[in-house]
Formats: C-alpha cells, structure tokens, sequence
C-alpha cells in the first residue's frame, strides 16, 4: 500500500515540550560547564555548541510553532513564542509571515532568500565561493545581517519584543549575572547561531537544480529536529518534524538535491559555471 501525505499528519504537544526542553537544558549545561572550567578554549567551544542548540530553538522549533506543528493545540504556538521567538529577538508573528512568502513565492522578489543570496554575495560573477562558504559569515558578516534585520514592526511584535527583553535584561542584573546574559546568550547568538542561519539559508536553496536541497547529515538532523529534510517540508508542510524522516524516504521523488553533510554542501554550491544558471535554477 502506497504512502499518502496525510498518513505522516499528525500533532504532539508532549514531543514538541520535550523538544524544546531538551535544547533549553543542553544550553544551559553547557553554560555552566564553561563557567566552571573558566578556560576560554572550553568557552570558545562552548560559544558554537550552544549557537547550533540557539538554532535548534530559534530556526527549527520556531519553524514548526509557525506551521502549527509544535504543539497540538493551535494557540499554544502562538502564545509560548516566549520560548523559541523572542529571546530571538522577534515574534512567532514576524516570521510567520515573512516564512509564508517563502513558500508561496519561492525563488520569486517577493522571497527572502533571494533578497538574502544577493546581499551575501552569492549572485556576483566573481564570487568566491570558498569565502562566502567558509569564511565570511564566522567572521561577523552573518551576525551584523541578521542583527541589522531584526525589526520592531508591526508596533505589537515590538512591545512585545521590547518588553521581553526589558524584563530579561532585569532579570538577569537583579542575580548579579548580567555577564552571562552577555557571554552565553548574546555572543553565541551574533557569532554562532547567526553563522547556522547563514548557512541554513544558503544550503536549502542555493544552486539546487530541483529548487530546494535536503541535508540528510544524521547529526546534523538529530540536533536541529530533522531540519535538513527540507524538499519534503516544502511540499507537505503540515508533516511535523518528528515525521520528516519516514516522509522523506516514502514520498520523496527521485531526482531531488541531496546533501550529506556540510562539505558536501560545499562542493554543490560551487558547481555552477556562469550567474545565469544559478538564476535558473533557483524556483520561480
């Protein structure tokens, strides 16, 4: 019996809590293994391990609450973007609506990711793909992009953000801790988790000649909720992502771009001879 789409539909609150906790602890144990070692190699670690759980939250969970598969109950996706959205430094709001145009106008003006590809570099004829891979974005460029994206309209989405972290930030200076809030939220946010949405961005679609590459590095998708199954979510976006996996390999078409890994990735993106191919096969 063949496989339908609507077999892999399904919502559980308990999973998406469990998701999100066990992000949540594994930055905050890492946190304090870093502070009690007091070793800056550990902490330099320790900067891009808790980035990939940020990514974890802010990309991958948050993707699912904006398609209302976190949690059974529609509203609590909505209503727990205390969680995985504002300490983000945006709403559930915000990137709902800027995600629906993704879908919709995928590869179009109207996307983001084209917006994106240009302003990285991605579209010039001399670019160098080596540094837009390896390079650029660990060196500040993907934390001062994202950074200088975030915006506090509509006026809603940026009380709330502001009050978010007015209270954070309060918090945080009331404990006498306001160097942590600093050295294992902020940081890991510009340098690290920035650096993953960067590449995140760039792997999902650039270069892909069916429109939309999936990684299916093991790893990589055990940490960030099987984000790399991306052509799958493209096409049925109501599969959740604890069923991305099954989805993928029973509806899955042959033919689709296929990643195993970050280097793999690599030696895609820099497979395309001239600009006009890479417009081609970005999906219109």
């Amino acid at each position: 019996m063949n496989a339908k789409p609507k077999d892999f539909v399904e919502r559980n609150s308990i999973r998406g809590g469990l998701a999100l906790f066990r992000d949540w602890s594994a930055i905050i144990l890492v946190s304090v293994f870093s502070i009690r070692e007091n070793n800056f190699i550990v902490y330099a670690l320790s900067v891009w391990v808790i980035g990939y759980f940020q990514f974890a939250i802010g990309e991958a969970l948050l993707h699912e609450a904006s398609h209302y598969n976190l949690f059974r109950k529609k509203h609590w996706n909505n209503n727990l973007e205390f969680l995985y959205a504002l300490p983000f430094f945006l709403t559930i709001s915000q990137f709902r609506s800027a995600h629906l145009k993704h879908h919709t106008r995928l590869g179009s003006e109207q996307d983001h990711i084209v917006k994106d590809y240009r302003q990285f570099g991605f579209f010039k004829p001399t670019k160098n793909i080596f540094w837009l891979w390896f390079i650029k974005p660990v060196i500040g460029y993907a934390g001062y992009y994202y950074v200088s994206s975030c915006s506090l309209l509509p006026r809603r989405s940026g009380i709330k953000i502001v009050v978010f972290w007015i209270l954070a930030v309060f918090a945080f200076w009331y404990f006498g801790s306001l160097q942590y809030l600093l050295f294992y939220w902020i940081v890991p946010y510009v340098l690290s988790y920035c650096s993953f949405m960067y590449w995140s961005e760039v792997q999902d679609h650039y270069n892909a000649r069916s429109g939309t590459r999936s990684n299916l590095s093991f790893l990589a998708n055990l940490v960030t909720h099987n984000n790399g199954y991306h052509f799958t979510h493209h096409e049925y976006p109501a599969i959740p992502w604890y069923r991305l996996r099954d989805a993928h390999n029973a509806l899955c078409p042959e033919g689709t771009d296929i990643s195993y890994g970050f280097f793999d990735t690599y030696e895609q993106l820099k497979d395309v001879k001239e600009e006009e191919q890479i417009c081609q096969r970005l999906p219109r």
